[in-house]
């Protein structure tokens, strides 16, 4: 669904938790990495692998009815256009990694994980750092966007 709402302050901190969140959650993902394959926290692992999709769908749906419509109708530019797609695609594969990494977490808790370790915790690394890579894209699109449009600035501020 489009909508033609612009953003306001109240979405834009909607956006922000939504962002500490899934660094929140690179974080996690990240110490899980680097406790393989001898220390393993099963709660930790539990918690993410319940966590990841959840929140990469709601974050994303955010962002595409919402952030994505309203970026393209403000700046309307080709290299705006440009950026909403690519961050489009990273969503599409940001989906897919998610839920293998929450089935793979749920195999490893099993003990019937057939990934190595190195390759689970490059798989991680691998997610985290695309997911940190994209929030970045993101908040400079952003930043950008409202550097442009002061009114809209003053009243976020």
């Amino acid at each position: 669904m489009r909508t033609e709402k612009r953003i306001d302050e109240l979405d834009l901190k909607t956006l922000q938790q939504n962002h500490e969140e899934l660094l929140g959650l690179c974080r996690s993902l990240e110490e899980l990495a680097d406790s393989l394959p001898f220390d393993i926290d099963d709660t930790l692992c539990r918690k993410v692998s319940d966590a990841v999709v959840p929140l990469i769908d709601r974050t994303q749906k955010f962002e595409e009815q919402l952030l994505f419509p309203d970026l393209d109708r403000s700046a309307g530019s080709c290299f705006t256009a440009m950026m909403i797609e690519r961050l489009k695609n990273e969503h599409r594969c940001d989906r897919l990694a998610a839920e293998e990494i929450s089935l793979t977490l749920k195999a490893l808790l099993a003990g019937r994980c057939g990934l190595s370790f190195d390759t689970v915790g490059y798989m991680l690394r691998g997610f985290f750092e695309c997911v940190r890579r994209h929030i970045a894209a993101e908040t400079a699109v952003i930043d950008s966007l409202f550097a442009r449009e002061p009114e809209r600035q003053a009243a976020l501020l």
